[in-house]
C-alpha cells in the first residue's frame, strides 16, 4: 500500500480506500483516508 502525511496526526500513515487519480494538470496521485482519524490523505505521484 502506499504512505502519505496525515495533517491532522501529524505522521505518515498507511492509506485506505486508495485509488489512483489524475490531477488537472495530468500527473498521477493516490487519494483515501486516514486510518486513525478518518481524514482525507493525499500524496503526489503514482
Amino acid at each position: 500500500m502506499a504512505e502519505a502525511y496525515c495533517v491532522k496526526d501529524k505522521k505518515k500513515v498507511e492509506v485506505q480506500n486508495a485509488q489512483k487519480i489524475t490531477m488537472k494538470n495530468g500527473k498521477p496521485a493516490i487519494q483515501g483516508t486516514c486510518p486513525e482519524c478518518g481524514g482525507k490523505v493525499f500524496r503526489i505521484g503514482g
